[in-house]
C-alpha cells in the first residue's frame, strides 16, 4: 500500500460528517460518501488514509448544523470541550489548559490559515466564510510541537477561486439575533486571484441584569453579541511553480460579557429568602469600574476581543519537493470585568487586560513524489510580547472604609523554535512511519503588585526560565482489505513551564509531557456508503499544569501523573438515496495517580504523609493531601452525537430537506478537587432544522432551532476567589432555546 501524499489543488467540499450534498454520485446512479481530503499531516491526503485521530467539519456542514461559532462546533466532535471562561477554554481528551494569565499557554493548539495563534483568548470565535475545519485529537508533538498536548483546531478559510463567484447570507432570529456574511470571488488579472469576506453579528443578551443603572453602560443584558469581522487575500502565481497567498483579517468583538450565576442557594447573598432572584435568566450584576486606590487602573470596557492578523504563504513546487513558508504576526487585545460577588453592592470585581503581539515563521520542505519513502522536515519560530493586568478592586462594602485594590501587573517574553523530520514508508500492505521533534523555548516574566497609586512597598519581581525537549512519533499502518485500514502509533507531546501572573510571589511552574498510545480502525465499505472511524488510547501524563484559586490569587501547580484511555467512533451512512445518518461517540476515563496538594477550603480533607510530605525549608517537613483517584476537570465520561438528514426533490428545480441532532454531555467536575457542587450533570440537547434550496446550488432557506427542549444547563463553572474559607462557586448558564431563519444566496 503507498498512501499517495502528492500535495492536490482539488477544491474541499466534504466533512467527516459530509451532507448528501457532499455525497457523490457513481455511474450506476449509487450515491456514494465523497472523498475527503485534509492537511492534518502538513500536506494534503484523504481522511482515510491519515493514521490520526480527526474530524473534518466542512463550511457547509457548519451551515447545516447552524453551528455560528468555535463553542458550539464541540457537539460534533468527540471529545472535544470548548467552554468560555475568563478566556476560551478548548480541552481535547481532558487535555487542556486552567491559566487563563499571558504567562500560561494553551493545551489545545490553534490555526488559521496555518498561522499558529498563541493566546487562549482567541479559542472561542466566530466562523464565517469558512472551507473546512480540522480537529486532531491527541498530542501532535512532532508536526506541529508547541502546546499541541491535547491537540490542534486547525480553520481553513476559503481560498480566491478562477471565476468569479459572491455569497450573501442573511440570518435573522429570536433574541433580536441579525447577522449577514458576504463573500465575493474570482480572478483580477493574470496571475492574481482575490476573495474578501466579512461578517456581522449582532443578538440580544440571553440574561437580564437587573442592576441599578446597568443600563447607563449597556449592561441591561448579558450574554449578548456584537462583533464584526473582515478578512482580504491576495493569491499570486509566481510562474508556474511558486504561489504566493496574503491574507489579512481584522476580528472586532464588543459583547457583553456571559451572566455569572451562583449555583448554591445556601450563600448568604443567593438564599431563597434573599431580594436576588434565583431565575437562571436574571442576575443582579453592578461590573463596577471603580478601583479603590488608583487613578489610572481601568478596563476599557466589560468584554472587549479584537484581533489584527496577517499572514503570508509561500508555497514553491521543484522536481520532487515542495518548499512551504508561513509568515504569521498577530496582535491580540482582550478586556474583560467580572462582577465578582454578584451584589448589587460593590463587594469584590476582577479585570483583566490582555495585549499580546506575536510573530512566527513556519518552513516546511516535503517530497511530493508517489515513491515508497515520503519525507517532510522544517523548522519553526515564535517570538511573543505580552503584557497582562489582573486586578482585584475590593469595594467599601468588603473593606471598609474605601475599599482597595489588589493588582497584578505582569509581562511575558518568550520566544520559541523547533526543528522536525518524518518519514513514511510503503512495503507491501504496511506504512511505517518515524518522527522526532526538537523544541526549545525560553521565557522573561515580570510582577508588578502595588496596592495603590505609586505602591513600592513590592518591589518588581522578574524571572526567566527555558525549557527543551524531544517529542518523537512512531506510526504502524496496514492495509488489513480494501477500504479498511489499521494502525497503531506512539507519540510523545510536550507543553512548556510558564507563570501564574496572579499570585504574589511569582508563581512559576514546570513543563508537562505526555506519552500517548493508540490504535485505530478507518474503513469504508458497503460501495462506498458506509464509513466507520474507530480509536482507542492510554495516556500516561506527567506534570499536568493545574490551578486552584485560593485568597483572591490563581496558583498553577504541576500535578505528579495522570492516567487517560478513552474509546471514540465516528460513522457516516447513506441509507437509500434520500436518507443520511452520521454521528460520533467518545468514552473517557481519567484519574490523578498523584496530585499532592492543599485545599484551604476542605481542611478536613486527609493528609497523605506516605506519598507526600515536603521539606518546609526550615528543618521540619510536612504533608499535603492526594487526590488521587480524582478524574480530572473538564473531562465529560460519556459525549455522543447522532444526526439524520432527508432530502428529496420537491419540484424539478427545488430540493427540500428535514434534519434532526441529538447531542449528550456526561458527567464532568470543574475542579480537581471534585466538589459535587463544581460539577455538571449529564445533560441532553436536540437541535432541528428544515428548508429548501434551489437544485443548482445558487439559493437555499433554512428554518433552524437549536435546543429545542429549552434544557436548562451549565457550559462552565468555576469556583469565586471571594473568600478562602468557603467555596463560592460560579456558573455560566449554557444557551436557551434559539431559532432562526438563514437565506443563502450563491451567485
Amino acid at each position: 500500500m503507498i498512501r499517495n501524499k502528492t500535495l492536490l489543488v482539488a477544491a474541499i467540499a466534504a466533512a467527516a460528517t459530509p451532507g448528501i450534498t457532499a455525497a457523490q454520485t457513481a455511474g450506476d446512479g449509487q450515491q456514494r460518501i465523497d472523498e475527503i481530503v485534509v492537511t492534518a499531516e502538513r500536506r494534503s491526503e484523504t481522511l482515510q488514509d491519515v493514521p490520526v485521530s480527526i474530524s473534518a467539519v466542512s463550511g457547509e456542514t457548519l451551515e447545516e448544523s447552524s453551528i455560528f461559532d468555535t463553542e458550539a462546533l464541540a457537539s460534533t466532535v468527540p471529545g472535544l470541550v470548548l467552554q468560555k471562561d475568563v478566556v476560551g477554554k478548548a480541552v481535547i481528551r481532558g487535555i487542556g489548559t486552567e491559566n487563563f494569565t499571558v504567562g500560561g499557554d494553551p493545551g489545545v493548539a490553534v490555526y488559521v490559515d496555518g498561522a499558529y495563534m498563541a493566546r487562549s483568548s482567541t479559542a472561542i470565535f466566530d466562523f464565517f466564510d469558512v472551507e473546512r475545519v480540522e480537529v486532531l485529537r491527541g498530542p501532535q508533538g512532532t508536526l506541529y510541537g508547541r502546546n499541541a498536548t491535547g491537540g490542534v483546531i486547525n480553520v481553513i478559510s476559503r481560498a480566491p477561486t478562477d471565476e468569479f463567484e459572491g455569497q450573501v447570507k442573511l440570518t435573522a432570529g429570536d433574541f433580536g439575533m441579525l447577522r449577514s456574511e458576504a463573500a465575493i470571488s474570482g480572478t483580477i488579472t493574470d496571475g492574481i486571484r482575490g476573495r474578501i469576506a466579512g461578517m456581522y453579528s449582532e443578538r440580544d443578551g440571553y440574561t437580564d441584569n437587573i442592576f441599578t443603572g446597568a443600563g447607563d453602560r449597556g449592561l441591561d443584558e448579558l450574554d449578548s453579541k456584537d462583533l464584526w469581522a473582515v478578512r482580504g487575500r491576495l493569491d499570486f502565481a509566481l510562474g508556474d511553480s511558486a504561489t504566493l497567498e496574503l491574507i489579512g483579517e481584522i476580528y472586532r468583538d464588543d459583547s457583553n460579557p456571559p451572566a455569572f450565576w451562583y449555583t448554591d442557594d445556601t450563600l448568604p447573598w443567593e438564599s431563597p429568602t434573599s431580594e436576588f432572584p434565583r431565575d437562571l435568566r436574571t442576575v443582579s450584576q453592578g461590573y463596577e469600574a471603580e478601583t479603590p486606590g488608583f487613578t489610572s487602573l481601568s478596563v476599557g470596557q466589560a468584554n472587549r476581543q479584537d484581533q489584527t492578523g496577517l499572514t503570508a504563504r509561500l508555497t514553491w513546487d521543484f522536481d520532487n519537493v515542495s518548499l512551504t513558508s508561513v509568515s504569521a504576526f498577530r496582535d491580540i487585545e482582550f478586556d474583560w470585568i467580572n462582577d465578582g460577588d454578584g451584589l448589587s453592592d460593590f463587594l469584590v470585581v476582577y479585570f483583566q487586560r490582555d495585549e499580546s503581539d506575536q510573530f512566527s515563521q513556519d518552513i516546511q520542505l516535503a517530497s511530493t513524489g508517489t515513491g515508497p519513502f515520503q519525507w517532510i522536515a522544517g523548522a519553526f519560530y515564535l517570538t511573543e510580547d505580552s503584557e497582562g493586568l489582573y486586578a482585584i478592586p475590593l469595594g467599601p462594602s468588603f473593606v471598609p472604609p474605601g475599599g482597595f485594590t489588589v493588582a497584578f501587573d505582569g509581562t511575558n517574553e518568550t520566544e520559541a523554535f523547533g526543528v522536525f523530520a518524518e518519514g513514511s514508508y510503503s512495503f507491501g500492505d504496511f506504512v511505517l512511519t518515524a518522527g522526532l521533534r526538537y523544541s526549545d523555548e525560553s521565557k522573561d516574566a515580570t510582577l508588578a503588585t502595588p496596592l495603590f497609586e505609586g505602591d513600592t512597598t513590592f518591589p518588581v519581581q522578574t524571572q526567566s526560565d527555558s525549557f527543551d525537549a524531544v517529542t518523537p512519533r512512531l506510526v504502524l499502518e496496514y492495509q488489513a482489505i480494501e477500504g479498511v485500514n489499521l494502525y497503531g502509533s506512539i507519540t510523545r507531546g510536550f507543553k512548556s513551564g510558564g507563570y501564574s501572573l496572579l499570585d504574589n510571589p511569582i508563581n512559576a511552574f514546570d513543563e508537562e509531557t505526555i506519552w500517548a498510545y493508540e490504535v485505530g480502525m478507518k474503513s469504508q465499505f458497503a460501495e462506498d456508503r458506509v464509513r466507520l472511524n474507530l480509536a482507542a488510547f492510554v495516556y500516561d501524563y506527567e506534570d499536568q499544569q493545574l490551578s486552584q484559586v485560593t485568597n483572591l490569587a490563581t496558583q498553577t501547580s504541576n500535578a505528579g501523573s495522570s492516567s487517560i484511555w478513552g474509546l471514540e467512533a465516528e460513522f457516516v451512512a447513506l441509507l437509500g438515496d434520500n436518507f443520511r445518518l452520521d454521528g460520533n461517540f467518545a468514552y473517557l476515563d481519567t484519574e490523578f495517580d498523584e496530585f499532592c496538594t492543599t485545599d484551604t477550603r476542605n481542611t478536613a480533607l486527609p493528609l497523605d504523609p506516605a506519598n507526600c510530605t515536603f521539606d518546609d525549608g526550615a528543618g521540619g517537613t510536612f504533608a499535603t493531601s492526594n487526590l488521587a483517584g480524582n478524574e480530572l476537570p473538564r473531562a465529560p465520561d460519556l459525549t455522543a452525537f447522532l444526526a439524520g438528514t432527508y432530502e428529496t426533490s420537491l419540484t424539478p428545480n427545488i430540493d427540500g430537506f428535514v434534519r434532526a441532532e441529538w447531542q449528550h454531555t456526561g458527567d464532568q467536575f470543574f475542579s480537581v478537587f471534585n466538589r459535587p457542587n463544581v460539577a455538571q450533570d449529564a445533560y441532553d440537547l436536540f437541535n432541528a432544522s428544515v428548508g429548501i434550496a434551489a437544485a443548482n446550488g445558487s439559493w437555499n432557506a433554512r428554518l433552524w432551532v437549536r435546543n429545542l427542549a429549552d434544557e436548562e444547563y451549565f457550559s462552565n463553572l468555576f469556583e469565586s476567589g471571594v473568600t478562602d474559607a468557603l467555596v463560592v462557586p460560579q456558573g455560566f448558564v449554557g444557551p436557551p432555546r434559539t431559532w432562526g431563519l438563514t437565506l443563502s444566496l450563491n451567485f
